[in-house]
């Protein structure tokens, strides 16, 4: 059994990234930007990739894949070999990204939603023929597979909000008719009256889990049972300032495999024996958090596990496939992940990275012992030299060091003029590797600083819980210090620094321009919450279950109610000083176009600058790539006209990009 959904996810607001890549355009010049022909073009960057996402059939004799056709990404298939490519969807809206094989080797499932609300269906594709089927042709819904498994190849677990938009029901589906039989309902409370916020499955597809959330103080529970009809028992209760995630059922159901901080800071990976609950430790590493797992096909054992604290690590469990380890790091350079395995698992499909390469592809022979190249998803990047990425600790005020990556162009002497780019989430993080906007940016000559600040995810509990209750405040300030840092460095011009981010990443602009009006000569904020009061009034019914966790990560609605007033940037608009650029997706359920508008207005009636741009089939992020394409554009003009000494490519309307500027 292949889990997809197993992990309670406790985040919330992650920016939807956008995909990288796509064939070159022709460079407008600018009429003040010097060398403005020797710009990598935006198209490039943050155009839809030529390929990428290579998925192996079950069998290993087919590889699906996601390639655009006419701008909008669709799903390929071509033979083992790289031979008789061939299109599968035929999707003209917002593209297909999240797909993968089901277990019979005849279908691919995918999900989907229409104009980035985020009501996903799940479709079943036949490969031969082509033909679609809508599993969950409800409107309004939410839904997602949880399950497949290999021994029940017609069948999979979906899970839905069709009965109550706030809670996931699961059911059974038969791939071949689609039918749907509920296996489980969410009552939304336990017996205890505490929400129930998800079930999951062990390997046979048979409900064995769900965990619980206490609404007052945010104590997570997990109850387990033996079998279908057994009773549930308490598995593990702890608080919400740990992490416990299962990742898995053992094969033979008796065992849970899990990562846990209870016993550190960090957290490890255990496997936990269900009958005496007695704990074995697998791995685990005193500075990050457990990142991927790669498990055996047949067998669901762990084989390796990742690590990333600045750059990432893996650590073989499995000596039988330590050799594919040693011989894979050799093939070429940059971190590599095993994406895919056949189900006989002598096939893998290896992508690798680094700052220079988004996704290099390659289908490693087990047997054979050999790699063959089998695709790159931007391969016309290879004519560009792009910006050297370096890590660096940055210490905060308070004693703790922000993990944080520093991108620097490739001509020019510092100080530069510099970026402060936040990532969204908040309980997420920026990586060492390639990213397309800071490669946009460096090449039109800014420095680039990207911050884990506190509250970011990956780091150990410490670091997260110190962001609670710190929006706007001590998460805000260690953004502010790695400024600081920046500048007494000589690489950043103090006059010239750029705030920029979306989501959690837009709500870090707006209250930098607004708490720290000083420090930045301009601000862009993309799908950020203006007014954390009306914010968490409006986001997704499928969040609410977490309310109590938001209270403590984010704040209170009653108990912390001027707090989360102050912190509002909103509520304090005549503190700014600096031109503004606002994005927001017209459609986006987790920040609603209200909290873009609401600030918009407030700066006018302030007197103040801003450009305000809506996608009207967008939601909290860029699926589009007239849409992508447009609002880069407009940000990088909209950055020429603000900071003295950078590059430029000139802005033209994008054909197909549908853009209100209000």
């Amino acid at each position: 059994m292949k889990t997809r959904n197993l992990s309670i996810i406790l985040a919330a607001c992650a920016l939807a990234a956008a995909c990288g890549g796509g064939p070159a355009d022709q460079t407008a010049e600018h009429p003040s930007s010097p060398g403005s022909d020797s710009l990598i073009p935006r198209s490039l960057l943050l155009g839809n990739p030529e390929k990428v996402g290579p998925q192996l059939s079950p069998g290993g004799d087919m590889i699906a894949y996601i390639a655009p056709v006419d701008s909008v990404l669709n799903l390929w298939v071509m033979d083992r070999d790289g031979s008789d490519p061939r299109q599968l969807t035929f999707d003209t809206n917002r593209g297909v990204t999240d797909f993968f094989w089901a277990e019979d080797g005849v279908h691919i499932l995918y999900m989907q939603d229409e104009a980035g609300e985020e009501n996903t269906h799940v479709y079943r594709l036949e490969v031969a023929s082509g033909e679609v089927l809508d599993l969950t042709p409800f409107d309004g819904v939410k839904a997602y597979v949880s399950a497949v498994d290999e021994d029940q190849p017609g069948t999979i677990l979906v899970e839905m909000n069709r009965n109550n938009p706030m809670f996931f029901d699961v059911y059974s589906c038969d791939l071949a008719t689609g039918g749907l039989t509920m296996l489980q309902a969410n009552a939304g409370l336990d017996e205890n009256g505490d929400v129930i916020l998800g079930y999951f499955s062990d390997e046979h597809l048979v409900i064995r889990g769900f965990a619980t959330i206490d609404q007052e103080t945010g104590e997570i529970t997990y109850f387990v049972r033996e079998a279908a009809e057994a009773p549930w028992r308490e598995l593990i209760r702890y608080s919400a300032l740990d992490e416990v995630a299962p990742r898995a059922f053992s094969e033979d159901g008796k065992g849970l495999y899990l990562t846990s901080n209870l016993e550190s800071n960090t957290t490890a990976l255990y496997y936990m024996d269900l009958a005496s609950g007695e704990e074995t430790f697998i791995a685990g590493d005193s500075l990050a958090d457990v990142g991927g797992i790669t498990t055996d096909p047949n067998t669901g054992v762990p084989v390796a596990v990742t690590f990333n604290y600045l750059r990432r690590r893996v650590q073989v469990l499995d000596p039988s496939v330590q050799a594919d380890y040693d011989y894979l790091s050799t093939v070429r350079e940059g971190d590599f992940s095993v994406v895919s395995q056949d189900r006989a698992d002598s096939t893998w499909l290896v992508v690798y990275y680094d700052v220079q390469n988004p996704a290099t592809y390659y289908l490693y022979d087990r047997t054979a012992h050999q790699a063959s190249l089998l695709f790159e998803a931007i391969p016309a990047l290879g004519s560009y030299e792009l910006a050297p990425m370096e890590p660096v600790l940055i210490p905060s005020r308070d004693g703790f060091q922000l993990p944080c990556y520093l991108t620097t162009p490739l001509s020019g002497t510092p100080p530069f003029p510099m970026i402060l780019y936040v990532h969204g989430g908040p309980w997420a993080r920026d990586y060492y590797g390639y990213e397309p906007f800071v490669q946009l940016f460096a090449d039109r000559g800014f420095a680039v600083l990207q911050v884990n600040y506190r509250g970011s995810a990956g780091f150990g509990k410490e670091f997260l819980n110190a962001g609670n209750a710190e929006w706007g405040g001590a998460m805000q300030d260690d953004l502010t210090d790695a400024v600081g840092w920046a500048v007494d460095q000589g690489m950043a011009d103090s006059s010239r620094v750029v705030i920029l981010g979306g989501s959690y990443g837009g709500y870090a602009v707006l209250a930098g321009v607004t708490f720290t009006p000083d420090l930045y000569c301009c601000g862009v904020d993309f799908f950020g919450p203006s007014d954390l009061v009306t914010w968490r009034e409006t986001v997704p019914p499928y969040w609410r279950p977490l309310d109590a966790m938001m209270d403590i990560r984010v704040g209170s609605l009653t108990a912390d109610s001027l707090m989360l007033e102050e912190r509002s940037p909103i509520n304090s608009v005549e503190r700014i000083s600096v031109p503004m650029f606002v994005a927001q997706g017209a459609n986006d359920p987790r920040v609603v176009k209200a909290e873009s508008d609401q600030m918009v207005e407030a700066l006018r009636a302030a007197g103040l600058p801003v450009e305000y741009v809506v996608y009207l089939n967008e939601g909290h992020g860029f699926a589009v790539e007239a849409n992508r394409l447009d609002f880069t554009g407009r940000v990088e003009e909209f950055l020429f006209r603000q900071v003295p000494g950078v590059r430029c490519q000139a802005f033209e309307e994008v054909p197909g990009a549908q853009v209100s500027v209000e």
